[in-house]
């Protein structure tokens, strides 16, 4: 893969992976060099940020033309490094999930953040403390991510990100809990722990010339069509008969991040599929699921190589080809950076993403 700065008039969504565990982070190009970061990872060794080194190694003006960091949810290993993202980036907006009451919240971040030195707080709690503070010395007003709500436009290109979750009702659950986590959070030693927070992950909607993408985060789908894929699918106006052609993979391509009406309603037929292993525990994207991925994809792309669940099951022949595949690749959990690279021309809508790829990524091939 050359590593060059797109023309003015191409669009891109490179997909960054780690590998292990150690996260995940979306670079956008949505025209005439006006740039978005999704989330942010590190190299666990150098502590680099690796979406900034991808944006400098092009030549992207970073101070400048960054214009939007969105923190999809309060993870690891999607927030690790965001604070250092930011505070290069001079001339961007700061969005994550919104908290409905938002001085709670904060309070609860503080006594979090209050127990760094005793080594039981979140790494996740210093970057968002970090990034407030870079918002507040700028006089930034940071953007709050919810349903259906327009985070940014661009009229000229014409270029629209809108965040599709999370939910009201989301939003309300949350409020609550962290009212009961304030109550109980008690002895220094005792860790945040929030419960369902992928329910919090902000999907976003790209419009981006005449193409549409949709970047899935870890949303996962629940039974109450309230939070969610479901909230999303029944009740969004956003993504009213707008399909899209790419689709960032939500949650490390898990069971809990898939559902056919997400394919047949907010996708088109055959979209290009990328996604980030989770290569701790029993490793995800488990075979069973990689092969339905494959059959809804075009062409499915992976960061790194995945570790898969070798309990013994019965399977179809298929899958034990793909569990074949895989086991070539299997290794020790280690720092395996990845990129994928995809580029369409903005205002061709015949034009197809041309994928390219470097470091541990790979397209995953099909199998009879």
């Amino acid at each position: 893969m050359v590593y060059d700065k797109p023309k003015n008039d191409l669009a891109e969504i490179t997909l960054i992976g780690t590998g292990g565990g150690y996260g995940e982070s979306c670079v956008i190009h949505y025209g005439n060099d006006m740039w978005a970061v999704v989330d942010s990872c590190e190299n666990p060794n150098s502590k680099e940020c690796l979406p900034l080194s991808y944006l400098r190694k092009i030549g992207v003006d970073v101070n400048n033309d960054v214009k939007l960091i969105v923190c999809t949810h309060w993870h690891n290993d999607h927030i690790l490094g965001l604070s250092k993202l930011f505070s290069e980036c001079g001339n961007a907006i700061l969005c994550y999930g919104k908290a409905n009451d938002r001085k709670k919240f904060l309070t609860l971040v503080a006594l979090d953040y209050q127990k760094i030195k005793d080594e039981a707080s979140l790494s996740s709690t210093t970057e968002f403390v970090a990034c407030l503070k870079i918002a507040r010395e700028r006089k930034l007003q940071v953007k709050n991510a919810i349903a259906d709500r327009l985070l940014i436009k661009d009229d000229k290109i014409p270029a629209s990100i809108t965040s599709l979750s999370p939910s009201d009702f989301v939003i309300e659950q949350f409020d609550s809990e962290i009212s009961t986590l304030i109550k109980d959070y008690g002895s220094p030693e005792k860790k945040i722990v929030l419960q369902h927070p992928n329910d919090k992950s902000v999907v976003l909607l790209l419009e981006i010339g005449c193409h549409k993408i949709l970047l899935g985060a870890d949303l996962e789908v629940s039974s109450d069509n309230r939070k969610g894929w479901l909230d999303i699918i029944d009740h969004s106006e956003a993504v009213r008969n707008k399909k899209s052609t790419l689709f960032k993979i939500p949650h490390h391509g898990s069971e809990n991040g898939f559902h056919d009406r997400i394919w047949l309603e907010l996708l088109e037929i055959n979209p290009i599929g990328k996604l980030t292993p989770w290569n701790r525990n029993q490793g995800l994207p488990e075979s069973e699921m990689v092969k339905k991925y494959l059959e809804k994809s075009q062409s499915l792309f992976i960061t790194s190589p995945i570790i898969l669940n070798k309990k013994p099951k019965d399977r179809d022949r298929s899958t034990k080809k793909l569990i074949e595949f895989f086991n070539k690749k299997v290794f020790e959990v280690k720092y395996k950076m990845g990129i994928i690279r995809s580029r369409i021309e903005l205002d061709n809508a015949s034009a197809t993403w041309q994928v390219s790829y470097d470091g541990e990524a790979f397209e995953i091939p099909k199998v009879a």
